[in-house]
């Protein structure tokens, strides 16, 4: 089994990843709701900034040149259907019409059309409305009076206007510039507000369901059983914990709402776009079937690149982990140049992976961008014409050309959240298929609890146990372990000592047969109290990075100082660590790497002896202390084994002569049973392996 080859995640369908995922969001949906209700208040001011820019070009700018209706000064009301009067010049008011209420020439009875028009430089009212594809004029003077003729010989009475005419005419063009700007400006500062609002929101809401699902799966990963762990290497869980979940944190802190908001951004765009022209916004959304295209060949390549990219980057840091917490080795035996290789392999990987990932969004962005502006140089081709024709005013090209490049822009950002949705597919994925691995020991359905107090009574009955299928490295194997009594665990390596332990906690679960804690099946027994019941101290010590002290209680705040300091005292580390300069408050390196090993064994031993077990296991616990030290261990170990059940895995046999009784294992099976003496005069695996650990040496020569 290459525990580096991660297993082929099976296919979740995307409705229901993106079910599971705003499960998450479900708590956090009145949060939520209001950032979509900001979105729509931030569309709303976005929007609304292009409509100002068209009103002040076609309303103010070019505005003193539309069509108008004339009465006199005293007759004004009948200007108030048209939006009352708006300039006041000779006796008489004029307001200005926009060209929809001109397109049935009808006019109020009493009201007269009037124009003004630029010709040469000078302005000119004219009695009547020019037509919308207007031609040149020129300027006649006819017995004192000005007539403006057009190409087609149409003949206008106009009367020139000087500067207090046009002042008269110019005065609400400038008042509606202050108007115009003073909105643009609340439209800007009230968007501002509202993306600060609604950003620190989703960032909240985002780092929350992020935080709740890092949670979630380290509790996951700590229910998990051994067996789990040891075809997943730390690498690999470490990529779910952090980097998988990460790609969620966009997800959840911008795409969802984001989202939202760019197709409420795209709806209003093109509501506001066919309602000031249909014809400018089709041609407008013509390169729309293009954009869908190219979008389903991004779906179809970029989910497979980001699955790819995640499993090299957890297979790269899973060899990572290995060769850093290997690295003595590594420099020991002159591997650095293998390793190196090794780690080139990989990376080299990595960095394709994530090429291919560059490359496709180098391509579909662009294109993007390419679409966006192809539409804009549509709109200036048919709409610059449409201008000069007269169909439609500058203003609206102006605007159309905003809207275009917005209307584009979330296109170009969904296509980013496009991606990021599919980087969170994938992390989802596989966040999914470590949270759907049930753990293989779990509580059965109606527990039982140990009576109390406990004994320590262990039965092995009949039992058959393989890691791998029917790979059985114990077999039939049976015997019981009375309360009390110090059992030893010798054979050869691969015989099924260590597995033994590893069964009596619930590690894994036997095939076949029974194991008894005082009568209880240790499959009925809960978890939580069956590693309660027992203390392990294993030839690898493990020390967390903290304190002693912390080290010793684990953070069990029901383990007092007095405890922890009595148990550094029976294992004889108390005046150690009081001669350190922080004493128990000494911090630790990685591992305890500033300790050594015998240090970590006894430091271990205090541990097991400050949780206070009814059954005590040390699994080769003395292989890293040196005699001196193993002479007090084993006092010690006679002290606290004392009533309580105590089981040894040992190879040096001087360490298990005291035991009870002494179990001898050989490829899986339970060979003898006895204690030291009875062993040894049986003469059989017991007594091969004292001979072989104790026979005499032979006579050093005599010197010459």
């Amino acid at each position: 089994m290459n525990i580096h080859t991660e297993k082929e995640i099976k296919n979740f369908k995307d409705s229901q990843l993106i079910s599971r995922l705003m499960s998450y969001a479900k708590p956090y949906w009145k949060m939520i709701l209001l950032c979509i209700a900001l979105s729509f208040l931030i569309v709303v001011a976005d929007l609304a900034r292009p409509y100002l820019m068209k009103i002040a070009i076609d309303g103010h700018i070019n505005g003193m040149h539309k069509p108008m209706l004339a009465v006199s000064s005293d007759q004004a009301g009948k200007l108030k259907p048209y939006g009352g009067s708006a300039a006041s010049w000779n006796g008489r008011d004029f307001v200005r019409l926009e060209p929809d209420e001109t397109e049935n020439g009808t006019i109020p009875a009493g009201t007269e059309k009037k124009q003004i028009v630029n010709v040469d430089g000078r302005e000119y009212m004219i009695n009547g409305w020019l037509p919308a594809q207007q031609s040149e004029l020129k300027v006649a003077e006819q017995g004192g009076a000005v007539k403006l003729t057009t190409a087609e010989n149409s003949v206008y009475d106009a009367v020139v206007l000087d500067e207090p005419a046009l002042d008269a005419f110019k005065k609400q063009d400038y008042s509606g510039f202050t108007t115009l700007g003073i909105l643009f400006l609340l439209t800007v500062v009230t968007g501002a507000i509202l993306n600060y609002l609604q950003s620190n929101l989703l960032q909240y809401t985002g780092q929350t369901i992020i935080f709740n699902i890092r949670q979630q799966l380290f509790s996951h990963l700590n229910r998990m059983s051994m067996s789990y762990f040891d075809r997943n290497p730390v690498g690999r869980l470490v990529v779910r914990v952090t980097q998988d979940t990460e790609s969620l944190n966009q997800l959840y802190s911008q795409v969802v709402v984001n989202l939202v908001k760019d197709v409420i951004f795209l709806i209003g765009t093109i509501v506001i776009m066919m309602q000031m022209s249909m014809k400018l916004a089709l041609l407008s959304f013509a390169v729309i079937p293009f954009l869908a295209v190219l979008t389903f060949w991004y779906r179809s390549v970029i989910r497979e690149a980001q699955r790819k990219s995640r499993i090299i980057l957890s297979r790269l840091n899973s060899f990572l982990a290995e060769n850093l917490s290997g690295i003595r080795i590594t420099q020991l035996f002159i591997r650095e140049q293998r390793q190196w290789e090794q780690f080139d392999h990989h990376n080299t990987e990595f960095y394709r992976a994530g090429m291919r990932g560059t490359v496709i969004n180098s391509i579909f962005q662009p294109a993007i961008g390419f679409f966006g502006n192809l539409a804009i140089a549509l709109l200036l081709w048919y709409g610059g014409a449409s201008v000069i024709e007269g169909s439609i005013t500058f203003g609206i090209v102006y605007a159309f050309t905003h809207y275009v490049r917005q209307f584009f822009q979330p296109l170009m950002s969904l296509a980013e959240k496009y991606n990021q949705i599919q980087t969170a597919m994938v992390g989802a994925e596989r966040i999914f298929e470590m949270l759907d691995e049930k753990p293989s020991i779990v509580d059965s359905e109606v527990t039982k609890s140990l009576p109390k107090p406990i004994r320590g009574e262990i039965t092995f009955d009949h039992v058959w146990f393989a890691y791998n299928k029917e790979d059985w490295v114990l077999k039939d194997v049976s015997f019981t372990i009375q309360p009390g009594q110090t059992i030893a665990f010798v054979g050869a390596t691969g015989a099924g000592k260590s597995s033994i332990i590893q069964l009596i906690n619930r590690f894994y679960d036997i095939q076949k047969g029974s194991i008894r804690l005082d009568g209880v099946d240790i499959r009925d027994i809960p978890l939580d109290e069956l590693r309660r019941s027992i203390s392990i101290v294993q030839q690898d010590v493990f020390l967390f990075t903290g304190d002693i002290a912390s080290n010793i209680r684990l953070n069990n705040t029901e383990i007092t100082d007095e405890e922890v300091f009595d148990a550094a005292k029976m294992v004889h580390i108390d005046e150690f660590v009081r001669d350190l300069p922080q004493g128990y408050n000494t911090l630790l390196g990685e591992r305890g790497i500033n300790l050594s090993l015998g240090q970590r064994q006894l430091l271990s031993f205090a541990r097991a002896i400050a949780f206070r077990p009814e059954i005590l296991i040390l699994d080769e616990a003395t292989s890293n202390i040196d005699t001196e030290t193993e002479i007090v261990v084993q006092d010690a170990l006679h002290n606290i084994s004392a009533g309580r059940t105590t089981l040894i895995v040992a190879h040096r046999l001087s360490t298990i002569q005291h035991a009870d009784q002494i179990i001898v294992m050989h490829k899986g099976k339970v060979r003898e049973i006895g204690n030291h003496y009875q062993l040894l005069a049986q003469r059989g695996y017991y007594y091969r392996l004292y001979e072989l650990q104790y026979k005499e040496q032979k006579p050093m020569p005599a010197a010459k």
